[in-house]
């Protein structure tokens, strides 16, 4: 898809995955390898009907036990929900949008049947992408959203957001209870390169805004309906993701309040505006 200098490649067969986002031809997201059904490899893949990792993959809801399979081998967590991992069919595409949909029926481990659209729509301010979750079950559903995007990183980029806190983690990437000021891996209310040091954290409560900034220019991200932002920047520099997220890692477990409570019929949504300059 393209509109004025923004262009956008689907993957719609690779978890709902975004291929590709460029501005001016130059890559905003890191680019998908041609050919890839991988969507680890993916400029950007939506995360539902939970964000981030279930620990031991089980949890309680409604006095009924839940039991998932790990589904990212060696972990022994559920990670980033069921779509990524599913083959989404393109339901329409006019000019620069598109309308992705997952319908899942319910059967597998997860006990309740959703539908999930992902719209991406492309404009001269840049790149939107919407998604919507829908309970087609006939009892409440916990509910989760978030997106994964991997920007381009580069050893100058500097991140600026604002949160309340971070969460810190154990050794299996679980949060352990205890928090730190949001300052805790450099400054990034003011902007700051990223730490040589894995982040992979959930910064709470984060402020909406989000801007990373290196020698090519400044990406810009906002968003809404997530009031969190995890942080994923390994040590090797590998990736860059700023994940909005619906609520934090296992809340299922910990926080089940942060959980959104669809009943059924109903519907939760999120949107990510990504912009550059």
């Amino acid at each position: 898809m393209e509109a004025g200098e923004w262009a956008a490649e689907v993957r719609p067969e690779a978890g709902g995955s975004i291929a590709a986002l460029r501005y001016r031809g130059v890559d905003v997201l890191r680019p998908m390898p041609a050919g890839s059904l991988d969507p680890l490899q993916a400029s950007c893949f939506p995360l539902v009907p939970y964000c981030n990792r279930i620990a031991s993959g089980r949890f309680e809801w409604e006095a009924e036990e839940v039991q998932l399979p790990p589904n990212f081998l060696p972990e022994r967590h559920s990670l980033h929900g069921l779509s990524w991992q599913r083959e989404w069919a393109v339901e329409s595409q006019v000019d620069a949008k598109c309308v992705l949909v997952d319908d899942y029926d319910g059967t597998g481990a997860w006990p309740w049947a959703y539908h999930a659209q992902q719209r991406v729509r492309l404009g001269p301010k840049g790149c939107a992408i919407t998604l919507v979750l829908i309970n087609r079950s006939s009892d409440p559903m916990p509910a989760g959203l978030g997106l994964h995007p991997y920007f381009r990183r580069s050893p100058e980029a500097s991140v600026r957001f604002g949160a309340d806190h971070v969460l810190l983690v154990s050794a299996e990437t679980l949060p352990t209870g205890v928090t730190a000021p949001a300052s805790h891996f450099g400054e990034f209310a003011s902007g700051h390169t990223l730490p040589f040091e894995t982040v992979d954290h959930c910064f709470v409560q984060w402020q909406g805004l989000a801007e990373i900034s290196d020698e090519l220019g400044t990406i810009r991200l906002t968003a809404d309906g997530a009031p969190h932002l995890h942080l994923y920047a390994p040590a090797d520099g590998s990736a860059l993701c700023l994940e909005p997220v619906s609520h934090t890692p296992d809340a299922l477990n910990r926080a089940p309040e942060e959980m959104i409570v669809l009943p059924p019929g109903c519907a939760a949504s999120m949107t990510l505006w990504i912009s550059a300059n």
